[in-house]
């Protein structure tokens, strides 16, 4: 047999060790249960919604919203702490409780960015997930977090 025939150990795929795919498969496992623990831990829970956000459909829904899909970015009152906002590459996440709104603070201005998101930010926009009812709801809360008064415009149908 000459040098550069193929044995047959050469043509033979290789063989995963059952023990060592083992030990990566509890790794990976250890990993992920770790992540959700920490996710946990960071996380805190939202208090129950103040009586005048209950009584108030719309904020309500808006508050539901916000919480679920914003609050990981700007805290659950807006303030731009949410857990995961010193870790964002980039300017740094919107304080939605400050005086000036620096994208504009009439409603269509508010539900745009919303909407379409910040260019050159971590603020993506939402128009592919949320519908135009949700995305006026999320407006009336962010409006309702600043202490301004919710626009007639965000509450018509």
């Amino acid at each position: 047999m000459s040098a550069e025939e193929p044995t047959s150990q050469d043509s033979l795929p290789a063989a995963i060790d059952p023990a060592a795919s083992r030990l990566i498969f509890l790794a990976m496992l250890g990993l992920v249960a770790g992540g959700l623990v920490a996710f946990r831990m960071l996380s805190r829970p939202a208090p129950p919604p103040p009586p005048e956000v209950a009584r108030d459909a719309l904020l309500s829904r808006g508050r539901e919203i916000f919480l679920a899909r914003c609050a990981t970015c700007h805290g659950n009152e807006g303030r731009g702490d949410g857990p995961i906002a010193r870790n964002l590459l980039g300017p740094p996440v919107g304080n939605l409780t400050d005086d000036q709104w620096k994208h504009g603070d009439r409603p269509d201005q508010v539900i745009a960015v919303i909407a379409q998101g910040v260019p050159n930010t971590r603020m993506e926009g939402w128009s592919r997930v949320l519908d135009p009812p949700e995305l006026r709801a999320v407006a009336a809360y962010v409006y309702y977090l600043a202490r301004r008064p919710v626009s007639e415009e965000l509450r018509k149908p």
